[in-house]
């Protein structure tokens, strides 16, 4: 299995970033902050580069982005430059690092307490245009279940990507994210998606006694992660898997994290590459 880790998980700085994950055995990095910027933004050719220099310096690449589009309100103003040149600009950015998978949002409701499976029109379109530019390059989009958007779980992750009906755009699933959404077990939400899914983030979040959620690494929490792990493996599934720490220290969890995770595969006999 192919792990990865979000290399501002670790530092904002992606030289460090690309040493630590290196020291713990990684070969690969997924790109999301450049010194605390959502990257591409504020980024030139030359930082782009000098990330990928950094990561392959270490022996590590860079497979996959998160570049944040369309993690915004609809009535956000900056949707046009989501649709227009940052879109342009992501896509750029995927190609000089060699990424084939771009990770993207669906719209972030405008209230919280709106169904996350009644999406407006423009949602799809956006979606279809994008993958289209995308396939154009030889670029996968996934679409991430995040609990503040549309499609915050599994089964109304897979409506919206059958709507969107493009060949290179699947779902990034995270059972954790699908498990904050509406708690109850991965399955109901990873049986809906099959064969769309072709790009998973790694986190876990355990629940205390008064209701409050705190993220911890995979297996110490609600997640029955040794039971996605197998049933990725029982399907086939050949993408990554990402660690997504979100808890502090950085380093410290970064790696607790990746032990973690590392320990589940090693449990299903399978090997990190």
């Amino acid at each position: 299995m192919r792990v990865s880790i979000i290399s501002d998980e670790i530092s904002r700085d992606p030289l460090t970033a690309a040493e630590l994950a290196a020291r713990w055995g990684l070969r690969h990095l997924e790109l999301r902050s450049y010194y605390g910027t959502r990257a591409p933004r504020g980024m030139s050719d030359a930082d782009i580069t000098a990330v990928a220099k950094a990561a392959s310096g270490f022996g590590l690449d860079v497979p996959s982005i998160s570049p944040g589009l369309f993690k915004l309100t609809i009535d956000d103003p900056a949707i046009d430059d989501h649709r227009g040149d940052l879109g342009e600009r992501c896509l750029q950015m995927a190609e000089m690092l060699g990424a084939g998978v771009m990770v993207i949002f669906p719209y972030i409701r405008s209230d919280r307490d709106e169904p996350d499976d009644e999406w407006p029109d423009a949602l799809v379109e956006d979606f279809r245009r994008i993958a289209d530019l995308a396939a154009a390059r030889g670029i996968t989009i996934a679409v991430e279940n995040e609990p503040i958007c549309y499609a915050a779980t599994g089964p109304s992750l897979a409506r919206l990507l059958n709507e969107i009906d493009r060949p290179n755009c699947g779902a990034n699933w995270d059972p954790a994210n699908h498990f904050v959404y509406r708690p109850e077990d991965f399955r109901a939400g990873y049986q809906a998606l099959g064969e769309r899914i072709v790009h998973v983030h790694v986190k876990d979040h355990a629940v205390d006694a008064e209701g409050g959620r705190r993220t911890v690494p995979a297996g110490e929490g609600e997640v029955d992660w040794p039971g996605q792990v197998r049933a990725l493996l029982d399907d086939g599934y050949a993408g990554l898997m990402v660690v997504e720490t979100h808890f502090a220290p950085r380093v410290g969890g970064s790696e607790a994290s990746v032990a973690a995770l590392r320990a589940i595969l090693d449990e299903a006999g399978e090997p990190v590459q």
